[in-house]
């Protein structure tokens, strides 16, 4: 196993390594940057890497929501003067009209729909999610009821989306950025535990960390060792599809067993839900059906399934796909 330095020079190696693992030097890369310690860390890091040509293709975007007035602006002028000063092509992206409720969700809903964008042109996209996220995410899906399979909710790299720094703790990311006077900016609703993920953050996890120390570390590294996109498949070990960020062409299914179709149906749904699939089992059980028979060409007639909140599953003879009101 590679080991590499603790300091920015081993974040650079270790990204450099996963790059050539998962085979991405010549891959055009979109990099989410919000303005914060990881995304600028990893910023500066594909910079470095540019410049090496170990990556050829790099634009940055950013995502201005307005909820913080003067503090999410000067994020966005923050990420676009270093964007500048690097030569980097930067653009920046903002809702039509300003999020009023459901702001957890419409904002996840947002970042997907830009992510779609960059996806439709060709890019893969680059986020700085690290081993913490991963951590909180195992704890907050698994106390939703989300199963074991499905929990981590990120890989490495699933075929468009990559994050290279999974193994990495956010305060290590932060040392890293100090010695190297590397500045960034904080976001303030982060502070704030409204939401449950915060909680989890604030309140759970440095409990865990007192009981456990490292346990940050551990819980992510047993998620990502069972994640088929953490190393390179078997050619004999069967693995289910990676799904993609919108709709599910049905091609994808056809070849699925019933059981796997209805593990991607749940998995499809936990990631529109927040982690936890809205219906029971026999709602499953009857949109994974209608699914093999569209998809084996046994039936061919559009059908639709009403869900909580207001959004509709459509099954179209091409995808599957959720649609919000």
């Amino acid at each position: 196993m590679a080991t590499y330095s603790n300091n920015f020079a081993g974040l650079w190696s270790l990204t450099g390594h996963k790059i050539s693992h998962f085979c991405l030097e010549n891959q055009r890369l979109a990099l989410g940057v919000s303005g914060g310690a990881d995304s600028i860390g990893l910023f500066h890091t594909f910079c470095s890497l540019l410049k090496q040509k170990k990556i050829f293709h790099l634009v940055v975007f950013h995502i201005n929501f307005g909820l913080r007035g003067a503090e999410s602006d000067g994020d966005e002028s923050f990420v676009r003067d270093l964007c500048a000063s690097k030569n980097i092509p930067f653009e920046v992206f903002g809702p039509k009209t300003p999020i009023l409720t459901g702001i957890q969700e419409s904002a996840r809903n947002f970042r997907l729909d830009v992510q779609k964008i960059y996806l439709e042109q060709g890019y893969k996209i680059a986020l700085a999610h690290n081993c913490d996220d991963i951590a909180e995410n195992v704890l907050l899906r698994l106390a939703r009821g989300s199963s074991i399979e499905s929990a981590a909710g990120m890989h490495y790299y699933d075929g468009e989306i990559f994050r290279p720094w999974l193994s990495i703790t956010r305060a290590k990311i932060r040392l890293y950025l100090t010695e190297e006077n590397i500045l960034w900016r904080e976001d303030s609703s982060n502070e704030t535990v409204r939401y449950s993920r915060n909680k989890i953050r604030h309140e759970v996890m440095p409990v865990l960390e007192g009981l456990f120390p490292g346990a940050a570390s551990r819980i992510t590294q047993s998620f990502l060792a069972q994640a088929p996109s953490s190393a390179t498949p078997s050619e004999n070990t069967p693995s289910e599809p990676a799904l993609p960020n919108g709709p599910i062409l049905m091609s994808t299914f056809a070849a699925a067993a019933s059981h796997t179709i209805n593990r991607m149906v749940h998995r499809f749904l936990e990631d529109h839900y927040d982690g936890r699939s809205p219906v029971n089992r026999d709602v499953i059980g009857q949109i994974s059906t209608a699914i093999h028979r569209m998809s084996t060409g046994l039936d061919g007639v559009p059908r639709q399934f009403s869900l909580p909140n207001g959004k509709l599953l459509r099954l179209n003879v091409g995808e599957v796909s959720l649609e919000t009101p």
